[in-house]
């Protein structure tokens, strides 16, 4: 598997300072209409593990709000990331953060968007599931949860809203690294920021040449077997 560290994107004109210790400072950027104004950002957590993604977090307390109705008006977030060539065989998707309110104990949901003309494209979800965060807001408390699904190259978005509750309230903390996430109001204004605490596990699709290699391997193993019965 490959980490991927760092992603730039130049049909977004994104302009990201490199990840460091300390306050990181994230140059603005126009996609679309869906904008933000630089952030400072807290002490980054080095991530652990070898995933296909991997933002970090700043566990600072500190994060975007996940939110119902009742709760700021209801807020729903969206963090997008890129596939790279050939494809990912995507396992699991986690995020980091933390519950202040889950009266129902319904917890967040997180849904897998395909990408239309650089924004997210809620009409047509791929997969989705319930995240339900401990309350520290001043620790890592990484969910990964599952979701099996191949994806092809190119921009996709995880959605994360409220589950049907109106009081719930999450927060996702910020991270070091990755593409610029938005927060939409249940009014539909939209505000943006860095990137959130995102990763994702799972393995490569193998290139078409690897599977043509293995192919003909596959086959002349089966003629020699033939030759020697």
């Amino acid at each position: 598997m490959k980490r991927l560290t760092l992603i730039a994107v130049s049909a977004l004109a994104l302009s990201i300072a490199s990840p460091s210790f300390g306050d990181e400072l994230y140059n603005s950027f126009n996609a679309n209409g869906w904008s933000f104004a630089g952030s400072s950002m807290g002490e980054w957590v080095m991530p652990t593990g070898a995933f296909l993604l991997d933002n970090g977090s700043f566990p600072d307390g500190s994060g975007r709000t996940v939110s119902g109705g009742n709760i700021s008006g209801g807020w729903t977030v969206f963090q997008p990331f890129l596939v790279t060539g050939p494809g990912w065989n995507v396992t699991t998707i986690g995020v980091d953060g933390w519950n202040v309110l889950d009266p129902q104990g319904l917890g967040m949901l997180g849904t897998l968007l395909p990408d239309a003309a650089g924004t997210p494209d809620e009409g047509n979800p791929i997969a989705s599931n319930t995240y339900s965060l401990a309350t520290d807001p001043f620790n890592s408390n990484w969910r990964d949860e599952a979701f099996n699904v191949v994806l092809t190259p190119g921009m996709y978005w995880m959605m994360w809203e409220d589950n049907g509750d109106a009081d719930h309230w999450s927060a996702i903390f910020n991270a070091p690294q990755g593409l610029a996430s938005f927060s939409r109001t249940d009014a539909g204004s939209i505000f943006g920021s860095g990137p959130t605490a995102l990763r994702i596990a799972g393995e490569e699709v193998p290139a078409p040449g690897v599977l043509g290699l293995f192919v003909i391997g596959l086959g002349m193993t089966r003629r020699r077997r033939r030759r020697t019965a």
